[in-house]
């Protein structure tokens, strides 16, 4: 009976411990500073093994059509540059101060797995920048922007620049303008060279 009784005291100090952890405001929130070590290591595995459990029996479809990329290129473009970059492109100010930083997709894009790929895109990461397109976009148009972002590792940005102008979409920040407009976003742009979030990372 008394060990009994030893081990509900030890859980009760233990939650009183917790509870003090979780009402001091000791752990800093902040997104200008890292994780610390244990907690990064514990946040990354969950996060992996979450999307890993979860997505182990989502079947790729056929990836590379040129309308498919087309498609996967404009969502891509709209949503994604911000945070992500392209080839060519740096991720804004807006990806450099999230924490946990957004993954390069131009240079990790082509190893990593689809069908993860694909549930991340679909339900997003809890307590990051990352949303969720699921309940704005059909799985037709996500796998769409899987398929290009596999084929954007491998594309120079000429190439990017490239199939960008061909579909008709205006340079995200920091792209390069068309040719037939870069006078023009030269003279909106040409007071912001280098602006304060540009200077400096996360």
């Amino acid at each position: 009976m008394k060990t009994v009784w030893r081990l509900l005291a030890v859980f009760a100090l233990l939650v009183v411990v917790f509870l003090g952890f979780v009402f001091s405001g000791i752990y800093d929130v902040a997104a200008s500073s890292q994780h610390r070590g244990p907690v990064r290591w514990v946040l990354r595995r969950i996060q992996h093994a979450s999307v890993e459990r979860r997505s182990e029996d989502i079947q790729a479809p056929a990836l590379g059509d040129p309308a498919q990329l087309r498609l996967g290129l404009i969502h891509y473009h709209e949503m994604c540059v911000t945070c992500h970059g392209a080839p060519g492109v740096p991720m804004s100010e807006i990806g450099e101060g999230l924490n946990p930083a957004p993954p390069d997709l131009v240079k990790k894009g082509g190893r990593e797995e689809p069908g993860e790929m694909f549930w991340i895109a679909k339900h997003g990461i809890k307590m990051t920048g990352m949303p969720a397109f699921g309940p704005t976009h059909s799985d037709e148009e996500i796998w769409a922007m899987i398929a290009f972002i596999r084929r954007m590792s491998k594309m120079t940005p000429a190439e990017y620049q490239a199939m960008v102008q061909e579909v008709g979409l205006e340079p995200a920040d920091g792209e390069p303008a068309a040719p037939e407009h870069h006078e023009h976003e030269h003279g909106e742009h040409e007071h912001h060279p280098e602006g304060p979030g540009q200077q400096t990372g996360p």
